[in-house]
């Protein structure tokens, strides 16, 4: 037990032991401090110290504990920079600082001098960021604060299921213009406003309506300070202010250091905008006179928007799902009524299936297994220990096409599921733990059918459960928001940098750059943008989501009219994935204006997002084959071969397009003497899922850090198998099975030696594991989780490899 003021021992704890003080915690982290002499190390503990007791005083949840006590582990605690008392000490620190939160404040005030407070209005997407981060996202809270409330709806299911019949049906726009619906390519995105009668309406015609209102809405929450308290230079400060309006999105406040002039001159130089013009009298209102506000808005609407994500269901399209299945979601995951789980599913597109998601013809029960699996994944759920809660609806299709009466359809719709369930996921898993109880049947060609109301309510009541549902966000935000949409209206889809600061500058109270930075990634988190902040795309903002889908869809399925000067090209990409420079050329040439105009930057996010890769290229090592004899002057080399002077040779290689079947798997992964074989290292993914295309990026990046391995002047890159060279006499091979990748290191080096290089094996696994945590990291909210896979060796005895047997 320690005492709240941190300044003495109390005996009497947990099972009656004495914790050190406050004080005691706070001096000793200190001396720890003082003694570290290199400053990057110091900034690493202290975002460590620092993010433990933000978790201990407002999150508590014990993810937090695990990854930055694994992350000291593994980056601080074994290095050079501190012995093994400094390492027992740190980590001592860290378990106290999280079991009492009154110690991690006094510490990190202390220490730090930071006042980690509560900050309860943070949401938990800023909180699992770094504390600049947390700091920015709190100041801009003093400026004024409103309460998102969002519904992001994703209706998921296999093509031809309805979804996007059952999408019109839930709008009314749709409903009412009687909209014949076309097979969806992509994503179909529709931001619309939930009505007084729980009814959806597009919010095209309403958009300044809703900014205003909530413009409104966060003021009328802003206690302003009367005149007579303000610090002002003069009377005439004032006059010029009540003339010129007061900025739309600045609320005057005691610890705005601008003089009400600034703020007026502001303001007069962007009168002329819309958003500034329609929200001035609110704000005059609110700032000035103290009256009560107006209502504005439609009677009908509220402030609760809708964001409905229609998917295409073609399994081409399951490799781009992680940039938008996530857990600030709701989900409709729909089902034929009229398809059997064990009929086989068809598609007319070759390109699809097997590369992109699921084996063609595979069961309607793989795919519901498929969809729920990959919401359970992309959805971060295991990276947290907090208790789930239900965001999956499950619904059946083609009610008209069943037979008997109303009861027995739906008491056939709600077995089917029942049976569905039981039979892709045992008992007690996790994954049961998102559906929610209750299932809907319905019709889509009965647009006036009371369930699509009950649905709509269902859904919304779900919505409201969610640890998401009404978080603060800063009212100042809200001008660069209405921009961004202006942007979409105009149709533009990717957008450079100085595009969004010309933006934000444009504003009357611009976002500074840091802010900026924040406002951006928050968007990203949310799903409304993709914005990777790496040094290739950091420039870049992809501000509908799908134009990334339509980009990727290029390099998938089959392009027409193709020039016969590039025949031979072409048939290297359609049998082998090498992309040349004349076939990107012409799949650029034959997509939309928006892609083709940016072809350099659709090879940056191609690259960013594992699609594709070019081959590494090192001049001073030759193909290697195990047996050439010329090796045995490179054998003694204990760096790997990536670590030399590198170049990349000037094609791309696209994973997902690799269609020939590995060779006799044993001929790679059981190799006789004179081979030396590593343990199989394996992978293995939980709940026994895992997206194929975790895979395809994980060949990209062996692609561009270690030369492809060839046998008869081919490649050794197959549907399922890859081989790398790491060293001369070195290779690794990579395959999967199911929810299990596989590596092992083999050797064929003349050398007597017993084992093969440690550190080689080291800087191999490293690599696989890093880049499948990225892989992770894109699809889930931080901190990444380290529980989406376990790794583990099949045992040294077995002989010959076995799939899924041995592994320990």
């Amino acid at each position: 037990m320690i005492d709240p003021e941190g300044t003495k021992t109390i005996e009497g704890g947990d099972g009656g032991g004495i914790e050190p003080t406050a004080s005691e915690v706070a001096r000793d982290l200190q001396i720890v401090e003082e003694s570290i002499k290199d400053e990057k190390v110091k900034k690493d503990l202290q975002d460590i110290i620092s993010k433990i007791s933000r978790g201990s005083v407002q999150e508590r949840s014990h993810h937090i504990l695990t990854e930055n006590l694994k992350s000291f582990a593994t980056n601080l605690g074994s290095s050079v920079h501190f012995s093994l008392g400094q390492t027992k000490q740190i980590i001592k620190t860290i378990i106290v600082l999280w079991k009492t939160p009154s110690i991690a404040k006094h510490v990190m005030k202390k220490v730090y001098n930071e006042d980690i407070g509560d900050a309860t209005d943070v949401p938990n997407d800023v909180k699992n960021m770094d504390e600049k981060a947390i700091e920015i996202y709190s100041k801009a809270l003093k400026d004024g604060v409103e309460e998102i409330k969002n519904i992001r709806l994703m209706v998921l299911g296999m093509f031809g299921v309805g979804k996007t019949s059952l999408v019109n049906n839930m709008i009314k726009d749709f409903r009412d213009k009687n909209i014949v619906p076309q097979s969806t390519e992509g994503i179909d995105l529709h931001r619309c406003q939930l009505m007084e009668n729980g009814d959806w309406c597009l919010d095209d015609e309403h958009k300044l309506t809703k900014y205003q209102s909530r413009f409104k809405k966060g003021y009328s929450e802003i206690t302003i300070p009367p005149l007579s308290n303000m610090s002002v230079r003069d009377d005439s400060d004032i006059k010029l202010m009540k003339d010129n309006h007061v900025a739309s999105n600045i609320p005057v406040t005691q610890s705005d250091t601008r003089s009400l002039e600034t703020i007026a001159k502001s303001v007069k130089e962007h009168i002329e905008q819309e958003i500034v013009r329609t929200v001035l009298p609110i704000v005059e209102v609110q700032t000035i006179r103290q009256q009560d506000i107006k209502q504005v808005s439609l009677k009908s609407k509220t402030n609760t928007t809708v964001s409905v994500w229609d998917f295409a269901g073609q399994t081409l399209y399951y490799s781009t799902h992680q940039f938008f299945l996530n857990k600030r979601s709701i989900y409709l995951v729909l089902m034929d009524m009229t398809k059997g789980l064990d009929d086989p599913v068809k598609e007319d597109d070759e390109a699809s299936g097997i590369w992109c998601g699921l084996m063609k013809d595979c069961k309607y029960l793989e795919v519901f297994k498929f969809w729920l699996n990959a919401i359970h994944m992309y959805s971060g759920h295991q990276s947290s220990t907090e208790k789930m809660k239900p965001s999956i609806i499950l619904v059946g299709t083609r009610k008209d096409e069943m037979t008997g009466n109303n009861d027995e359809k739906e008491m056939k719709s709600d077995k089917y599921f029942q049976e569905a369930l039981r039979r892709a996921f045992g008992e007690g898993s996790p994954i049961l733990q998102h559906i929610h109880k209750r299932k809907f049947l319905v019709d889509n060609l009965s647009k006036g059918d009371p369930v699509f109301n009950q649905l709509r309510m269902e859904i919304l009541g779900l919505a409201q459960k969610q640890d998401y549902w009404g978080e603060k966000s800063p009212l100042r935000w809200i001008p660069l928001e209405k921009k961004l949409d202006a942007l979409r209206d105009e149709q533009k889809q990717l957008l450079k940098m100085e595009d969004i600061e010309q933006a934000n500058e444009s504003n009357a109270h611009p976002l500074a750059v840091d802010e900026l930075k924040l406002f951006l990634e928050i968007q990203h988190k949310h799903g409304n943008i993709l914005y990777f902040n790496t040094d290739t795309l950091k420039n870049l903002i992809v501000l509908a989501p799908q134009w990334i889908i339509q980009a990727f869809k290029r390099f998938i399925t089959h392009i027409m009219h193709t020039n016969p000067l590039n025949l031979d090209a072409w048939n290297d990409y359609m049998d082998l994935a090498i992309l040349k420079h004349e076939v990107f050329t012409e799949i650029m040439d034959s997509s939309e204006k928006t892609i083709s105009d940016n072809r350099d930057d659709v090879i940056k996010y191609m690259e960013h997002l594992d699609v594709m890769a070019k081959p590494l290229k090192l001049e001073e090592v030759k193909e290697a084959e195990c047996t050439a004899a010329d090796h045995q002057t490179e054998e003694d080399k204990t760096e790997p071969v990536v670590h030399g002077h590198t170049k990349y040779l000037d094609f791309h290689i696209v994973p997902c397009r690799l269609k020939k079947p590995p060779p006799p798997i044993s001929k790679f992964t059981s190799r006789p003497e004179p081979f030396r074989n590593t343990q199989v290292l394996c992978f293995v993914f939980c709940e026994k899922f895992m997206p194929p295309s975790f895979f395809h990026r994980l060949v990209a990046v062996c692609i561009r850090t270690w030369p492809i391995s060839k046998a008869e002047n081919k490649n050794q890159l197959y549907n399922g198998l890859a081989v790398f060279v790491l060293r001369p006499a070195y290779t690794l091979t990579i395959w999967y099975e199911d929810h299990i990748i596989y590596a092992r290191i083999s050797s064929c080096s003349k050398k007597h030696v017993s084992d093969i290089d440690v550190t080689l094996c080291q800087d191999v696994r490293h690599t696989l594991r890093i880049s499948l945590l990225n892989f992770i990291g894109q699809s889930v909210e931080n901190p990444r989780t380290a529980t989406a896979f376990e790794e583990y060796i099949q045992c040294p005895s077995m002989q010959t490899f076995s799939h899924n047997k041995g592994i320990l």
